[in-house]
């Protein structure tokens, strides 16, 4: 006798017609089946799968539609409510969105997903309670491989999917890994924020380093971002662009007339402050 499986599809059969719905039978439960969950007319005894999950005070469902994620298979689901004190709930696919635990967020409010942001989830069944939980970092490349692999100088979106001691842990759509050390953040993200974010290490071809990439960026050419990587490491220099050529080459490995010209990009940009002795990160463009 086949057991009865939360978070799976199971097999069922038509017992009688309602005049909005179907019961459906399995040997360890009979389940009533909406109109609303099935695309097309059931004939009686006829044999089916029907996903099982349950709804919050109501118990056990069934439906015919495939929820984005089940217990084994997991997806991006996109965040649609937050509730102070609960969590965040996201939209899987079925006309009930589930809970993702405030147990299962960061500590830290100001990191917690807002609307529309998207998660890795998979269901999770315990106590006759169903919650979707985020992927664990470790179980990541068990959830979504990727097939092709990403380029260095590449850039493209990702999502937050955790935030470890020294950055950021990015995953995209297609399984790849991106690591984005917290000194090239600039502000906090938060869980399952959408980044632009580009790739500067390979480590291997599921796991990569990069940097976050504002829009104003696309102004910004490889001299500016060599000076840019020193000032969002050490907050400001002791350059300008009335400093001494070769100590501009020694550090920058360019000519004062090249560092001239990145250090006006990134003023224009409106990324530094410029000293008489030396040249600052502005505030609002420092790591957190």
């Amino acid at each position: 006798m086949p057991q009865l499986q939360i978070g799976h599809w199971n097999p069922f059969t038509v017992a009688r017609r309602e005049p909005d719905g179907y019961i459906l039978e399995h040997p360890e439960a009979t389940l009533r089946l909406p109109d609303k969950e099935t695309s097309r007319t059931l004939e009686v005894g006829e044999r089916l799968e029907a996903f099982v999950y349950i709804r919050h005070r109501e118990g056990l469902a069934i439906t015919l539609r495939r929820p984005y994620i089940d217990v084994e298979r997991a997806a991006f689901v996109r965040v649609v409510e937050k509730k102070e004190g609960l969590g965040v709930f996201v939209d899987i696919g079925l006309d009930k969105d589930m809970l993702v635990s405030k147990d299962y967020l960061p500590p830290l409010k100001r990191e917690w997903p807002a609307v529309g942001d998207r998660l890795l989830c998979r269901l999770k069944v315990s106590a006759n309670q169903m919650v979707a939980v985020p992927v664990r970092r470790l179980a990541l490349f068990d959830a979504v491989r990727a097939e092709e692999p990403l380029t260095v100088g590449e850039t493209l979106t990702a999502y937050v999917v955790y935030h470890a001691d020294e950055g950021l842990v990015l995953f995209t759509e297609a399984g790849h890994e991106i690591f984005v050390y917290r000194k090239h953040t600039r502000h906090a993200r938060r869980l399952g924020e959408a980044v632009e974010v580009t790739i500067t290490t390979k480590r291997d071809d599921l796991r990569y380093n990069g940097r976050l990439t504002k829009q104003k960026e696309s102004m910004i050419d490889e001299d500016a971002r060599r000076i840019l990587d020193m000032l969002e490491s050490e907050g400001r220099i002791p350059y300008t662009d009335r400093s001494d050529p070769e100590m501009i080459f020694s550090a920058f490995h360019m000519s004062k007339a090249a560092f001239k010209r990145a250090l006006g990009r990134l003023y224009k940009a409106g990324y530094v402050e410029l000293k008489d002795e030396e040249t600052i990160l502005k505030k609002e463009c420092r790591s957190d």
